[in-house]
């Protein structure tokens, strides 16, 4: 199977949730966003996903559920009774009625210390893993997609390609029977060699000769189908394929001057490019 490089995924577990998607690019990226309560696990999730993905741009947001939150709170003692003396003094001082009750505390929010639970760190891990692995998931689905219209290209290819193979041999009789009328004309004006000059044509017509471009470009598809169906990390190794197919298209445009063969050359270039679209976004 293939992956493609775009991809989004989501877990909730307890008081985590956790967001991870992947976009295009050419290397392994990743970026994460974390509580400050969390970060000291950094590390721990960089390496869980390093070792799903190769390639692309990893993003993954870790939050928490603040209404799931747990702690404790602890009462600062020392600060309510310097309080509760500062109360019994003033009431004193001006003579204020009235008694002292809790109440009157409860505008001090600095009487209370609030300290959050430790994180539960299986808990995070389990819930990233959840994540990273729909990701995956949504990955492979879509790298089957791009697998699909990458066939199908291909298959528009070889059809070309079968064309292109029949001109071949005709478009070289033709270029070689072409050469040799006009060079008979310029021969009859001017009593030269007949046979030195038809050596002459015969080597320039070989510079012409495109079968050993079409041979390399049947051997290349049959390469790049291979490599499809065998899956797992093969962006790269398609994407020299096709600089390889461009090159022996490019040469069959530059030898060739049949127009038919011409022109399916230049199909089979559109073709390249469609491709080369398509294995951008996958790893």
């Amino acid at each position: 199977m293939i992956e493609s490089l775009t991809g989004y995924g989501s877990s909730e577990k307890g008081i985590f949730r956790v967001e991870a998607k992947s976009l295009n690019h050419r290397f392994l990226e990743i970026n994460i966003k974390l509580p400050i309560i969390l970060s000291r696990y950094e590390i721990e999730i960089k390496n869980l996903i390093k070792q799903r993905f190769q390639r692309g741009k990893i993003d993954v947001t870790v939050s928490i559920n603040q209404k799931e939150k747990t702690g404790k709170i602890y009462l600062n003692k020392n600060l309510a009774l310097q309080l509760y003396s500062a109360f019994i003094d003033l009431k004193k001082e001006l003579s204020i009625l009235g008694s002292i009750d809790i109440s009157m505390f409860s505008n001090f929010k600095e009487l209370f210390i609030y300290e959050e639970e430790e994180p539960d760190l299986d808990t995070l891990l389990s819930t990233v893993l959840e994540a990273v692995e729909s990701l995956h998931q949504m990955r492979i689905r879509e790298g089957e997609i791009i697998k699909k219209s990458l066939l199908d290209i291909l298959s528009e290819m070889e059809k070309n390609l079968i064309k292109l193979e029949r001109l071949v041999d005709i478009s070289y009789n033709s270029y070689i029977n072409t050469l040799k009328n006009r060079v008979k004309e310029i021969i009859s004006h001017n009593n030269l060699d007949e046979n030195r000059i038809f050596e002459q044509i015969i080597v320039i017509a070989q510079r012409a000769d495109i079968k050993e471009e079409v041979d390399r470009l049947k051997s290349h598809i049959i390469q790049f189908k291979e490599i499809l169906n065998m899956g797992g990390i093969i962006g790269k190794k398609l994407d020299f394929l096709l600089q390889e197919i461009n090159r022996e298209t490019n040469t069959i445009l530059a030898k060739t001057e049949d127009f038919q063969a011409k022109t399916l050359s230049l199909e089979i270039k559109t073709q390249t490019e469609r491709l080369k679209e398509q294995i951008q976004n996958i790893q």
